[in-house]
């Protein structure tokens, strides 16, 4: 796949080199905002989101909306493209977004398609509950 070239500047650069120190993770354009701010090279959120979808659309980022009411977030991928082969686990509480690679997963979904005739979308499928830090949280307030 050909990129498209576009010119750079300094804080496309600390954006990219921002989601590559964070490439497992799940990113959102205020963290990035957070970040250039904390360098003193403050950007604007719409500019953010601009070179993003650049980076989106040449393919080095995969954009996640999970829920339509949290902030989309963003991943860099590089040339990986095995990112759209799992599930989600998203905290009700804290709002991490966990990459869920298991094979009973897997197992799901053959089990949903070979028997319910559903074809699941794993890009788009999102567990909610509590991370393991928040309900660690809970039940240690609860036994309080």
């Amino acid at each position: 796949m050909v990129k498209p070239s576009y010119y750079k500047t300094k804080q496309q650069d600390m954006i990219l080199k921002y989601l590559i120190s964070k490439k497992n993770q799940h990113i959102t354009v205020n963290m990035i905002a957070e970040f250039l701010e904390k360098q003193g090279t403050p950007v604007g959120v719409t500019t953010i989101y601009r070179h993003l979808d650049k980076l989106v659309e040449q393919g080095e980022l995969q954009k996640y909306i999970i829920d339509g009411v949290t902030s989309a977030c963003f991943q860099y991928i590089g040339d990986e493209t095995h990112c759209h082969e799992h599930f989600h686990l998203k905290c009700e509480n804290c709002g991490t977004l966990i990459h869920l690679e298991c094979g009973y997963m897997k197992d799901l979904y053959t089990h949903v398609l070979n028997h319910h005739a559903f074809d699941i979308n794993s890009f788009k499928t999102v567990f909610y509950g509590l991370c393991r830090s928040c309900s660690d949280k809970k039940n240690h307030t609860e036994a309080l």
